[in-house]
C-alpha cells in the first residue's frame, strides 16, 4: 500500500514543485524588471501614488491586474480549445507573466497597507504558512534539490552570456567609434 501511495505521489510532487520553482523564477524576475521600470519618472509618479493609497484601495489596485488579465488567459484557453495551440498558450503564458510582474509589483508596493486589512492580512498569513510547509517538505527531496541547483546553473550561465555579449557590443562600438574618428 505505501508502495503504491508514493508511486501516485511522486508524479504529483514534481508538478508541485515544477510549478513552485517556475512560479518562483517568475516572480523574482518580473520583479526585478518592474523595479527597473520604476525608474523611469512617469512611472516613479505613479508608483508613488499607488504606495500611499489607503488600505481599502490599495486592495482595489491589488486586484485590478487580475480583473484585466483574466479574460486574456480565458482568450488563450478559447484559443487553444478552437485549435489555435501557438496563439493560445503564447497568449495564455503572457497574460499570466504580465500578471505576476504587475501582482508582484502592486503587492511590494503595498503590502503595508493590505496587510492593515483584516482579511487580507489572515488571507497572507494562511498563504505563507501552506506555502512554507509545502517548500519544507519538497526541500527534503533530493530530486528536487538537484533541479534547484540545476536551476540556478542555468539562470548563472545565462547571466554570464548576456554580460559577455553586452561587452563584446561595447567593445564593437568603441572599435567601430574610433575607425570613423581616424
Amino acid at each position: 500500500m505505501k508502495k503504491l501511495k508514493r508511486l501516485l505521489l511522486t508524479p504529483l510532487i514534481w508538478l508541485a514543485a515544477s510549478v513552485f520553482l517556475l512560479e518562483e523564477f517568475i516572480w523574482d524576475s518580473t520583479a526585478r524588471l518592474m523595479a527597473r521600470l520604476g525608474a523611469l519618472r512617469y512611472i516613479q509618479a505613479l508608483e508613488k501614488r499607488i504606495a500611499a493609497l489607503p488600505p481599502r484601495w490599495a486592495v482595489l489596485a491589488f486586484l485590478l491586474p487580475s480583473s484585466i488579465l483574466i479574460p486574456a488567459k480565458l482568450i488563450g484557453l478559447h484559443a487553444m480549445a478552437n485549435g489555435h495551440w501557438l496563439l493560445g498558450s503564447t497568449t495564455f503564458v503572457l497574460a499570466k507573466i504580465a500578471g505576476m510582474a504587475l501582482f508582484s509589483r502592486i503587492f511590494n508596493l503595498t503590502r503595508a497597507a493590505l496587510l492593515q486589512v483584516h482579511w487580507f492580512a489572515r488571507l497572507y498569513q494562511w498563504v505563507m504558512f501552506y506555502r512554507n510547509r509545502i517548500h519544507a517538505y519538497l526541500d527534503q527531496w533530493p530530486a528536487y534539490q538537484r533541479v534547484k541547483r540545476h536551476l540556478a546553473r542555468l539562470v548563472f550561465m545565462l547571466k554570464g552570456r548576456r554580460r559577455m555579449l553586452r561587452f563584446l557590443r561595447r567593445v564593437r562600438r568603441l572599435s567601430r567609434s574610433r575607425s570613423t574618428q581616424q
